[in-house]
């Protein structure tokens, strides 16, 4: 008996020596192609982040990233996880639990991705099409109306079946489509509607304040009991909206997604609507606005044929995620038709800025997540000029829901201050108060956009907050 154990404590610890030297000497790669995102890279020591408890923590997850055979052993996972999922048909769907809220987003293009992008010929300026119509005309004043005083019968549209899933998580799979189930928590969107308010106080009488707040996918394309009752993401915008002051506007972005819900305005794989369903709720924010949104056939157009989004990334571990990788997006951008410079900043002392393009046209493969396409994802502050004459800012307070409708708002202010709550106001994050902000960028206007997670989300809503003190 003693010889077997000797023998098999010789084979674990030669294994370990031969991984161990693996492990030092295999080039580290940076992308996982089954988890779909970037890996961590080895944290550079010193001593200031060894004191302060974060260098540790960082090269244990450097290690897990990089360990040996690291997508061998999580494939070999997924398979075993078949044992236990089934995947069924077309009409069945399974319950998985996904981030959820404020969790997801949070993600932007590194120094060196941006600099790749350069290197590959993009431009951080983009020039106005000849043939397009000057943006930020103004047409009559729109008088503001919420969804519910504008009430008429949504449009029919084709529903799978209902599934025997008997747990509701926030997220199904609904053949190759993956969708987020919120919630309604109807005593944490008063707290939304009351920070939007709080915003639009703190900002001051001469700035308009609007709240846009998008239904996603699951909205449309789940089968009845996930978007209704607790589920009704129309509900929640209504209600939200109802609780709101009335100076502030409020868009409708639910009608105009709803009218085109046979058109491709969400992904598939990846909680985020397309550019185009963004194109549709940008229309709304211009009803509400008083403007004439460009054509849609004036921009001009580039795709990313296969894009695998957050949705892929969350199944990754279930054999679900194979329909869908088998039915990746297609992306579709549309450029700014004015010119347009842009750079990002880390704090309100806006120093050493970077630049970034409103629209990353040839992002590489190492890049998994090409909606980083729009305005380089999500940043502290993104601050864009435009060759828009009329002296006009705006400020979109956002998630990254907002950043596909960035490059829209373009076409109607010479400035656009693009803040994400998210940064600012937290742990080892920098300060700022946004009506300071706002009134030292010469803020007109502040657009709030998010989706239903957004405003049932506690913690976000006490960022949101903690930026009007």
């Amino acid at each position: 008996m003693k010889k077997l154990d000797t023998i098999l404590l010789s084979l674990m610890l030669a294994f370990l020596v031969v991984l161990g030297v693996i492990s030092m000497v295999d080039k580290d790669k940076t992308v996982s192609l089954v988890e779909n995102r970037k890996l961590n890279s080895r944290p550079k020591f010193s001593l200031s982040t060894l004191f302060d408890g974060s260098y540790i923590p960082a090269l244990e997850n450097y290690y897990s990233d990089t360990f040996p055979f690291r997508d061998n052993l999580l494939s070999l996972n997924k398979e075993l996880n078949s044992f236990y999922y089934y995947s069924g048909g077309d009409n069945n769907y399974l319950v998985i639990d996904s981030a959820g809220g404020a969790e997801k987003g949070g993600e932007a293009l590194s120094t060196a991705e941006k600099a790749a992008q350069e290197a590959a010929g993009a431009e951080t300026t983009t020039a106005a099409s000849e043939t397009s119509a000057p943006g930020g005309t103004s047409a009559a004043p729109a008088e503001t109306t919420t969804a519910a005083e504008t009430e008429k019968p949504d449009p029919e549209i084709g529903l799978p079946a209902e599934g025997q899933a008997k747990a509701i998580g926030t997220m199904i799979v609904v053949g190759d489509n993956a969708m987020d189930i919120p919630t309604a928590t109807y005593s944490v969107i008063d707290k939304y509607a009351e920070a939007v308010d709080n915003l639009a106080r703190c900002m001051g009488p001469n700035v308009q304040t609007y709240s846009l707040v998008t239904p996603n996918s699951g909205e449309f394309y789940s089968p009845e009991s996930f978007h209704t009752g607790s589920h009704s993401q129309k509900d929640m915008i209504n209600y939200c909206y109802g609780k709101m002051d009335k100076g502030v506007k409020t868009v409708d972005a639910y009608s105009a997604l709803r009218e085109h819900a046979d058109e491709y305005i969400f992904f598939r794989t990846d909680h985020h609507w397309t550019a185009l369903g963004a194109y549709y709720a940008y229309t709304a924010f211009c009803k509400a606005a008083g403007l004439n949104a460009v054509p849609i056939d004036q921009f001009k157009t580039g795709t990313y044929d296969t894009f695998l989004g957050s949705m892929y990334t969350f199944t990754s571990g279930y054999p679900q995620s194979d329909t869908l990788k088998a039915h990746p997006d297609t992306l579709t951008y549309y450029l700014p038709i004015r010119e347009t410079h842009a750079k990002y900043y880390a704090d309100t002392t806006l120093t050493n800025g970077v630049a970034v393009s409103v629209v990353y046209t040839k992002l590489g493969d190492d890049v998994s997540n090409k909606y980083l396409c729009f305005i380089g994802g999500d940043t502290p502050i993104c601050i864009i000029n435009t060759d828009v004459n009329n002296g006009k800012t705006c400020m979109v307070l956002k998630e990254s829901y907002g950043n596909a409708l960035v490059p829209f708002l373009t076409s109607h202010y010479s400035k656009i201050v693009v803040v994400d709550p998210r940064e600012f106001n937290r742990e080892n994050k920098p300060s700022m108060n946004i009506g300071e902000f706002g009134k030292a960028q010469g803020v007109n206007d502040l657009i709030v956009v998010n989706y239903p997670f957004m405003i049932n989300n506690t913690s976000y809503i006490e960022w949101m907050n903690r930026m009007t003190k």
